[in-house]
């Protein structure tokens, strides 16, 4: 029985207001799953739920309002909760009459890396329930993507790539990065791209031998396609994010402007 604040959800609807690519992703059964989640979702509170897959670590999937900076808060969330991101796919279900909403799954494993073979416990998922909650209604700060006493391997620039692919309409709205693995790197790119103004439409999010493989669908925050002007910035965002001993190199090769002349 749906909740009764909840408007009746049934399957085909929930499986209709998604991208094709979602129905495409995900078997019956995970839709079954990730529709009761939307179902018992309350007001402006997140759902949060395990999910049958067959992918390496923990399926989880997260139902909430979608908003600016959402992948950003959830990435924070599943840092504060000690999860690491094994893969992540991000999409937007459209809500005649009400706000969009999110539906991002996450495949997480315990950072810890005498518990990583140990499937996430259910008290793992009610904590990040109530801590994503929290950092939603501003009751949490986020932390920082380097947690204090995690040592933090940033990797070489010549290893990452970060580029845009072009659209079919000539916009740039796909951004492409390759890089390193490393414990809250997910949380430093969400964040880089949120402080750009960017939002987040969809995402995928892939990690094989220790090199993540990530693919965002941004636009600007008026939903605005991302002109050519604005991809250096976001892409020099991106890199500093990722490598921040590159912020000091930049920063080291930026002119700084001359001394006010004195009257």
């Amino acid at each position: 029985m749906s909740h009764p604040s909840t408007p009746d959800i049934s399957l085909p609807a929930f499986s209709a207001s998604l991208p094709e690519s979602y129905r495409r992703n995900f078997a019956p059964t995970a839709v079954a799953q990730h529709a009761v989640l939307a179902r018992h979702r309350e007001g402006t509170r997140p759902e949060v739920g395990i999910f049958t897959s067959d992918r390496p670590g923990t399926a989880l999937c997260v139902i909430a309002e979608d908003r600016p900076g959402l992948l950003a808060t959830i990435s924070a969330a599943l840092v504060l909760c000690d999860l690491d991101v094994i893969e992540a796919e991000a999409y937007t279900r459209r809500m005649d009459g009400a706000h969009n909403e999110a539906v991002d799954v996450f495949w997480v494993r315990y950072r810890d890396p005498a518990r990583r073979s140990k499937l996430i416990e259910q008290a793992t998922v009610e904590r990040l329930r109530e801590v994503l909650a929290d950092l939603i209604e501003g009751k949490l700060s986020t932390p920082p993507p380097a947690m204090p006493g995690v040592p933090v391997a940033t990797p070489s620039t010549a290893e990452t790539v970060v580029r845009f692919i072009e659209g079919e309409d000539g916009s740039f709205t796909t951004l492409e990065v390759e890089t390193g693995d490393r414990s809250g790197l997910l949380l430093s790119l969400s964040q880089a791209l949120f402080k750009q103004r960017v939002q987040i439409v969809a995402s995928q999010v892939k990690t094989v031998n220790n090199r993540v493989y990530d693919r965002f669908s941004i636009v600007e925050f008026d939903s605005k396609p991302i002109s050519p002007a604005r991809r250096l910035e976001i892409q020099v965002a991106v890199l500093t994010a990722i490598d921040p001993i590159l912020e000091q190199q930049i920063s080291a090769r930026t002119p700084s402007a001359p001394p006010a002349a004195s009257s």
